[in-house]
């Protein structure tokens, strides 16, 4: 029976310290003091304190755990924040356990460089429990507590990898807990060799299958521990490991295919869609007993393209039938069956739309799969008749053109492929014209201000200004430049009837008399998408200056001229004035004179 190391305590180091204390007490009569030599080299030196910190990683182990725990110790000055010195020397010591090696010394001096320093310390293995790690720089100590927790018991979670080749040669992982040396590990009833052992995982080499070369065999994992000593144990992992010719045990599964219909000629490229393929694989067609075999293109653990054959001639008698669709894993033999998964025939179908949604002004690449296509053709999509850019028996490649409409609303419409020969036809998804989403939007104008007349070159920044037509106060500007981004545009400003403009009271002669004075007006600017109709409104954004400002209508009633008889002057020069003159025959007479 292995016999375990047990907790030790640091009684030794506490009567070394009695020791040391009774000897400098221990003195008949007083003597002269000796001057100190000064501190020791690397000792920190001249009284210097420190703030130490010791940390563990990981602070919390299982006994019986032969990994080490990375202590880190770390000390600055406390008068200045500085790490310590290089070279300056830290004493750690642990409780139990030992630092270095297993079974090494309980206690260390290590150099500190940058103020820190790390050491490889290994846990009691025997029983769960606490352990003090202490670090001494001159004088100054920090410690932590380490945790060391019930052994965990022995067994196997899995192993990883677990398949692999009959001829074995491989590495695996067995993982778990409770390993301990020497072990054993055998796959059935073939032994491995080991390569490296922790307590929660053995790593080995996979042995050849007990089994024939080309079996598929799942066989047991088991670990024996102790080997030929008093504890020994073994645990076994029932079907833990499987031996495949080709390596791999994945089923295949088929879980789409596109497209899935194609002509009776063949020659249609179909991907196959799934999981669990393992080169080399077998693809075939088949109906009621009936099976061709398709060409293989490239084969991934996710999908398979193929070449489909042909539908017709002798022993094929597949044309316009629902086929089964089998892929065949041949190194395991391993099968999956994608019932009516392709369908041969001539008949229009429309199976995908590859491109659902564009702008209204165009220019997205739209294609159409299914089968029958036969150019010449025509198409529709998005409620607009398209033109298609290739036409082959199971694919049409469409450049959307650019549509009017007169609502700011999106469009959709079904496709609707017809061969224009035949008159077959089919219809598909819909495909949407995004009107909505690039409606336009006004961020700024500049300039902000311009005379009455019109005239001003402004340019307007924004976002989607396609196809603009411009207001300003819903007056028509003229648009001069468009950026092709549609980010910006510049318009010349039209004239402003004195109508739209704003007024004020006036007296500018103070007679009492309250005229009305054109002033600055701000006014809307709008830009309308003529393609859509979707508009947006820079509100105020614009200022005009009128072109006449003067107090309008500030003029009162004109005052009579006073009747010479009553207007206080000497009109004829005789000397009198008004009633004074002989010649003034009373109030309203207009002469004075003879």
């Amino acid at each position: 029976m292995k016999t375990k190391p047990t907790f030790r305590t640091l009684s030794r180091w506490t009567a070394l310290a009695a020791i040391a204390v009774a000897a400098a007490c221990s003195s008949d009569s007083p003597t002269e003091p000796a001057p100190s030599p000064g501190p020791p080299p690397g000792s920190g030196g001249g009284g210097t304190t420190f703030n130490v910190t010791v940390s563990a990683s990981p602070g919390t182990v299982a006994a019986g755990s032969d990994d080490p725990v990375i202590v880190t110790v770390r000390a600055t000055r406390t008068d200045n924040g500085q790490p310590a010195a290089n070279g300056t020397i830290a004493v750690i010591t642990a409780t139990e356990g030992s630092f270095e090696e297993p079974g090494g010394p309980t206690s260390v001096s290590v150099n500190l460089t940058n103020g820190s320093a790390q050491v490889q310390y290994f846990p009691p293995t025997d029983e769960a429990g606490a352990v003090t790690v202490r670090a001494s720089v001159a004088g100054s100590v920090g410690s932590t507590t380490i945790t060391v927790t019930e052994a965990q018991a022995f067994f196997i979670s899995f192993v990883d990898p677990n398949v692999g080749t009959p001829t074995g040669g491989g590495e695996a992982f067995v993982h778990g807990s409770g390993f301990d040396e020497p072990v054993r590990v055998s796959f059935g009833n073939a032994n491995a060799r080991i390569l490296s052992v922790s307590p929660t995982r053995i790593r080995v080499v996979i042995p050849e299958s007990p089994g024939q070369p080309n079996e598929r065999l799942t066989v047991p994992v088991t670990v024996t521990i102790n080997v030929n000593e008093e504890d020994e144990a073994s645990d076994t992992l029932p079907g833990a490991f499987t031996y495949a010719p080709g390596g791999s045990t994945d089923l295949p599964t088929i879980l789409s295919l596109t497209p899935g219909t194609g002509p009776n000629e063949g020659g249609t490229r179909v991907l196959i869609n799934g999981s669990g393929f393992d080169a080399p694989v077998q693809v075939e067609l088949c109906v009621t007993g009936t099976c061709l075999e398709a060409q293989v293109v490239t084969v991934t653990s996710t999908q398979i393209e193929i070449i489909t054959p042909s539908a017709t001639g002798f022993g094929q008698a597949l044309q316009n039938q629902t086929v089964d669709v089998r892929v065949r894993n041949l190194d395991s033999g391993f099968l999956a069956t994608f019932p009516g998964g392709f369908r041969y025939g001539t008949d229009v179908i429309v199976t995908t739309l590859r491109g659902t949604e564009g702008p209204y002004f165009g220019g997205t690449t739209i294609v159409i799969e299914g089968q029958g296509f036969d150019a010449p053709i025509a198409l529709e999509y998005g409620g607009h008749a398209q033109n298609p850019r290739s036409v082959t028996g199971t694919e049409i490649v469409s450049i959307s053109r650019a549509i009017t409409t007169s609502t700011c609303q999106d469009v959709s419409g079904e496709v609707l492929v017809v061969n224009s020969e035949t008159g077959d036809s089919a219809t598909g998804p819909l495909f949407t014209y995004e009107v909505v989403r690039f409606s336009p939007f006004v961020v700024s104008v500049i300039p902000t201000i311009g005379p009455q007349a019109g005239g001003t070159v402004v340019t307007i920044r924004g976002e989607d200004l396609r196809s603009p037509r411009v207001f300003f106060a819903s007056r028509p500007a003229v648009v001069l430049s468009l950026a092709a981004d549609g980010t910006q545009l510049t318009v010349s400003t039209p004239f402003i009837p004195n109508s739209l403009l704003d007024t004020e009271a006036c007296d500018d002669n103070a007679d009492g008399t309250q005229g009305t004075r054109y002033v600055d007006t701000s006014v809307d600017v709008r830009v309308v998408n003529t393609d859509t109709t979707c508009a947006d409104t820079f509100t105020d954004g614009f200022v005009y200056r009128p072109s006449d400002t003067s107090c309008r209508n500030d003029v009162g009633p004109e005052e009579p001229t006073p009747v010479q008889c009553e207007d206080g002057f000497d009109n004829d020069s005789d000397g009198f004035i008004d009633e004074a003159d002989p010649e003034c025959t009373g109030p309203g007479d207009d002469d004075e004179s003879a």
